[in-house]
């Protein structure tokens, strides 16, 4: 159980850093955009197709890829190669600059993609299954502590040294968190493992996919998922844009939604866990996940209508903690009915995730120019209210088609 623990700990650094990495476009943006001659539907459409949709393409063979060097060797891999993106975008040269900041969103997306599949992988194999919601809302809610401490942290690196420092700080740590996830990790020993061909991969995949289960629970987690990524890349946005906020004062505020995602994911894992002792996991799963929908539909809808400023913000931060909550029994509900190839079936989920950010993404701006943002967070309202309704067509326990999988031992490093 120390062991276990342990892993979770590591785990959270892995989120945490990943999501500060990926984070600091959206305040290096304010001063990066001008600079380069960007407009911010421009920055939209780059994060979107660059970013966000290789990030979605690559998340199934990240996670097979996880199963087949485990989690150490994946997640060390994750973190670094998002370092060097990072690094790289900070150094880059003016001239044809959009080219540079393409390329580098998709190596920084293929490098992060393992990050929740291969995350959730290893709390499958580490943490008893009694566990495992608090587990998994752990690590997912250190995603939101990273998304909380990268305006506070970027926005006075930038005002005093530039939007380039932005990047080149948040790549430094990325790699320093590497070297240290990889050296305290333990390790996995693979016994006998068979080459994966891409052959295997298809074939696994397609076995996933036909789970009807699965495939309404991915549904539910895109639209979850679109909801979500409005408030990680455009809420520092809305509140320089629509509420008119100064860059270092947006800096503290946009913190506040990932900061309150931060202390109710765990809060809401325990209490799964716990309530699962006594109606079920399933039920209890999908119990949590709809009620955590609700309140962000709930909330979102609260921060459209309501006048002030910060009571605004306190609603939207309370939706934001309320989609944060729901992460922990979407994923473990996929490693559930992914069975002995936990891996891929949250790499599955995710990636229809991902696909709802490289929507929401893109469409935000253009949503906010044709409709203002009070018009815009009602709409994603609605998103949510529909991912909570799509929980009542999944069967939380079944189990996915079987497949082969290798033996695996434990040993600590």
């Amino acid at each position: 159980m120390k062991q276990s623990w342990r892993v979770v700990a590591l785990l959270c650094l892995v989120t945490g850093v990943a999501y500060l990495v990926r984070t600091d476009i959206t305040v290096a943006q304010e001063r990066m955009a001008p600079a380069l001659g960007l407009s911010m539907a421009d920055m939209g459409a780059i994060t979107a197709w660059a970013f966000q949709l290789s990030y979605a393409l690559a998340q199934v063979p990240a996670g097979m890829f996880g199963e087949r060097v485990g989690a150490r060797t994946t997640l060390a891999l994750a973190l670094g190669g998002g370092a060097i993106a990072s690094l790289v975008t900070g150094l880059m040269p003016e001239t044809a600059a959009d080219a540079t900041l393409i390329s580098t969103r998709v190596l920084l997306g293929v490098a992060q993609a393992a990050v929740f599949p291969v995350a959730a992988m290893a709390v499958a194999q580490y943490v008893a299954r009694e566990h495992q919601m608090r587990a998994n809302a752990l690590h997912m809610a250190s995603s939101s502590l990273g998304s909380a401490i990268a305006p506070i942290l970027m926005a006075p690196i930038m005002l005093q040294f530039g939007w380039r420092a932005v990047f080149l700080v948040s790549g430094a740590l990325g790699l320093a968190s590497a070297v240290v996830f990889f050296v305290m990790m333990p390790r996995r020993v693979i016994i006998a493992t068979p080459k994966v061909t891409l052959a295997d991969l298809m074939r696994d995949t397609r076995r996933l996919a036909a789970n009807s289960s699965l495939r309404r629970l991915s549904l539910a987690y895109l639209l979850h998922s679109a909801v979500f990524f409005v408030f990680v890349f455009w809420f520092f946005r809305y509140l320089t844009e629509g509420r008119g906020f100064t860059v270092l004062a947006g800096g503290v505020w946009a913190s506040l939604p990932s900061a309150a995602g931060f202390v109710s994911g765990p809060m809401i894992g325990a209490l799964a866990d716990r309530y699962g002792r006594r109606v079920g996991e399933g039920r209890a799963r999908r119990r949590a996940a709809m009620a955590c929908l609700m309140s962000a539909t709930t909330m979102a809808i609260s921060g459209a209508v309501v006048p002030g400023a910060f009571l605004a913000i306190a609603a939207l931060s309370l939706s934001s903690a309320s989609l944060n909550g729901a992460e922990s029994p979407f994923f473990t509900t996929a490693t559930v009915i992914g069975a002995r190839n936990p891996g891929a079936a949250a790499g599955l989920l995710n990636l229809m995730g991902n696909l709802g950010g490289v929507l929401s993404i893109w469409l935000v701006p253009r949503m906010s120019d044709a409709w203002g943002w009070n018009g815009t967070l009602l709409f994603w309202a609605g998103v949510a209210f529909a991912a909570a309704l799509l929980w009542l067509t999944v069967n939380t326990d079944d189990p996915a088609p079987q497949v082969d999988t290798p033996d695996i031992a434990l040993a600590t490093s």
